[in-house]
């Protein structure tokens, strides 16, 4: 019956509320009954007064509805206000919006008594109940706890309440999906039991058990695919990786010639990533940073302590070429001090310079090589590669990971150790779910004596003239600018500054500045040549889309403008910011919401410069799929289990590793 078809007859309903269905993906037995209560209305204890009310926790209260009625508020929002009376004639206030029937459904019962559900404020010395659920069966009363139901299509939490307790017979078929240790280890009820309860709960205890097994149950499917993906890895390069012995004095004597200090969170990450290539099977690890704070320099660590203790080579690839170049003219001086071979692999070589550097990798002449993953399909091969970093890893698809890390082990006899990293800070939580075949360094300590960039949201003309006239004067000390825009060409659909008309507005207002336009539609020559003035200083201001956000080491650049700032991600917003603090100089960045919009996330903007934080609080705001582009088929929505649960997370990939331990044993 689970994967029976939803139809009209099994849920005595009609076709409309079946295409309804249908369009929330709901189409069989199981989706619905998979269909999770978002909350409760605990109705052993209904309220009749007001002043018993808890504004920190949902109530139910029995009151009078002496009137209900809708308006157009000035934005054009439909605005329903009920007036509410408790037992003692006190009075107060329910407000809805964009309920176009709730005002005529409740019509009928002015004067007459209803149970409302839900959370209320207290402002202006009057009680509100904002959005709250209602119910006119004063029979249900006496139920313990009812559950409620997010929405499908606009079909309300009671239908669906109904139809799944048709379907009630159906949960008695639901299969476990959890080993027999993890359930004896936890006692554990059943899945089946789990959902029964969390459809039909007897008291608080019965959902609190049913959402801890749910969760875990969820949690533990996409975990347990993960961790099977590592260890068949680790069983696959067994004895083919090389075992690189861990050389303390070396070590020392490479970070010696650094110009700075490595900080203790970067020893740590430095520490993890030598540990593990001492094992005969190839690492999977990610180095994750927050913008700035040294991933290049540590993997650079990792790379010369390989080639120097194993005689391997190391292959570095940037996302772009112009990092790729940047990477590369600053190894070269250093690498001089090791007598290490490096070769520079892009696209705008010549045939002749990119024939000659793959020769140079096939018989080992080169230890080192930095390039860009356009050459992945390239005729290219090695003598013996044994490290591979791959750069802004978050920009490659988890199946193109794969994909790669596979091509790289048929360029060699050997299986290379990897080295994913990241620039992007992404909550641990998260990264564990996203990147689940890779164990996980993080990185959150910045470099010392470094200055804070000051951030300001513009909340009108006069504060944007303003900001304007310091980015002159800072331009005449010599400064540079980002001035960031959504779309590149105006758009008659969406009403968006654009890359092209801030660029025609700039040539005006910085007159006689030079100002430069750069966006993806460009062509890669054209890219390098506007970058290169930008970087040589003929150009004092670049207008730009996001494509600047992967791009450039431009230590004069201290001052990042956004125009439209609400429509970017926390994230983005944060790798733009970022991109003017290279150098010794204070930075500033400053943002230009339409309608000067001063919503939370701008406000995050100005609260912390701290990437991991404003990551969770983009976690919060945003669905995770789009804060790090990575909605991905084998990733399932998750109904119960939420992906900030750090403790539930590390605690179930324990269990997971123990298993595999345990069966290895």
């Amino acid at each position: 019956m689970l994967s029976d078809k939803l139809n009209k007859t099994l849920l005595r309903t009609t076709d409309n509320y079946i295409k309804a269905l249908e369009k929330g993906g709901i189409l069989t037995v199981s989706d619905l009954l998979n269909h999770f209560p978002r909350d409760y209305d605990d109705r052993t204890n209904v309220l009749d007064n007001f002043s018993l009310l808890n504004i920190k926790e949902k109530n139910t209260i029995l009151v009078k509805l002496l009137s209900i009625n809708s308006q157009k508020t000035w934005n054009n929002k439909l605005l329903t206000k009920a007036v509410l009376e408790d037992k003692n004639g006190f009075l107060s206030e329910a407000v809805w919006f964009n309920r176009k029937y709730l005002a005529n459904q409740l019509k009928n019962f002015e004067n007459k008594k209803i149970i409302v559900s839900w959370k209320v404020k207290y402002a202006f010395w009057k009680v509100t109940f904002q959005s709250p659920e209602v119910e006119t069966d004063l029979g249900k009363i006496s139920w313990e706890i009812v559950p409620v139901y997010p929405e499908i299509n606009y079909i309300p939490s009671k239908w669906i309440e109904w139809k799944i307790w048709l379907l009630k017979n159906a949960i008695s078929e639901i299969s476990e999906d959890l080993p027999e240790e993890i359930i004896k280890k936890y006692w554990f009820i059943s899945k089946k039991d789990a959902v029964l309860k969390i459809h039909f709960p007897r008291n608080k205890q019965d959902i609190e058990k049913a959402e801890y097994r749910l969760a875990y149950g969820e949690l533990f499917d996409i975990n347990y695919k993960s961790i099977w993906s590592k260890f068949e890895s680790f069983k696959q390069s067994e004895g083919k990786s090389i075992s690189i012995k861990m050389n303390t004095e070396l070590v020392k004597n490479i970070l010696s010639y650094f110009p700075f200090e490595f900080t203790n969170h970067q020893k740590i990450a430095l520490f993890q990533i030598l540990r593990d290539m001492e094992k005969s099977h190839c690492m999977q690890r990610l180095l994750e940073w927050d913008v700035w704070t040294g991933k290049t320099a540590v993997a650079f660590v990792a790379g010369v302590h390989a080639i120097l203790e194993a005689k391997i080579q190391v292959a570095i690839m940037a996302p772009t070429e112009i990092l790729a170049r940047q990477h590369f003219n600053w190894m070269q001086n250093f690498l001089l001090n090791f007598w290490i071979n490096s070769d520079l692999l892009v696209w705008s070589l010549t045939e002749k310079q990119k024939k000659e550097a793959k020769q140079r990798l096939k018989n080992g002449t080169t230890q080192i090589v930095i390039w860009t993953h356009a050459l992945v399909q390239e005729d290219v091969y090695f003598e013996n590669l044994g490290f591979v970093v791959v750069d802004e890893q978050h920009r490659f698809w988890v199946r193109q990971r794969e994909t790669l890390e596979k091509w790289f082990w048929n360029k060699s006899e050997l299986i290379p150790h990897n080295l994913n990293m990241t620039a992007t800070p992404i909550p641990r939580t998260l990264a564990l779910t996203l990147y689940w075949d890779q164990d996980l360094s993080i990185i959150s300590e910045y470099p010392k004596g470094r200055k804070e960039i000051f951030t300001k949201v513009a909340k009108d003309d006069e504060q944007r003239l303003q900001i304007e006239n310091f980015v002159r004067a800072e331009i005449e000390k010599w400064r540079q600018v980002f001035w960031i825009s959504p779309l590149v060409e105006e758009s008659e659909k969406v009403d968006l500054a654009n890359a092209i008309n801030t660029y025609e507005n700039l040539l005006n207002i910085f007159h006689p500045y030079k100002v430069g336009l750069l966006h993806w539609k460009m062509r890669p020559k054209e890219k390098d040549e506007i970058m290169r003035d930008f970087a040589e200083n003929k150009i004092k201001i670049l207008s730009s889309t996001s494509v600047v956000e992967v791009w450039v080491n431009i230590p004069n650049a201290t001052i990042m403008c956004i125009e439209w700032a609400e429509r970017f991600g926390l994230s983005q917003l944060h790798q733009f910011r970022w991109r003017v603090w290279r150098g010794a100089y204070q930075s500033y960045c400053y943002l230009f919401p339409s309608k000067w919009q001063y919503t939370d996330r701008l406000k995050a903007m100005e609260k912390t410069n701290n990437g991991f934080e404003l990551a969770e609080i983009d976690l919060e705001i945003r669905w995770p799929w789009e804060v790090y582009w990575v909605r991905q088929s084998w990733v399932p929505d998750l109904k119960i289990a939420k992906l900030t649960d750090l403790e539930l997370i590390s605690q179930i990939r324990e269990d997971i590793e123990e298993l595999f331990e345990n069966k290895k044993n």
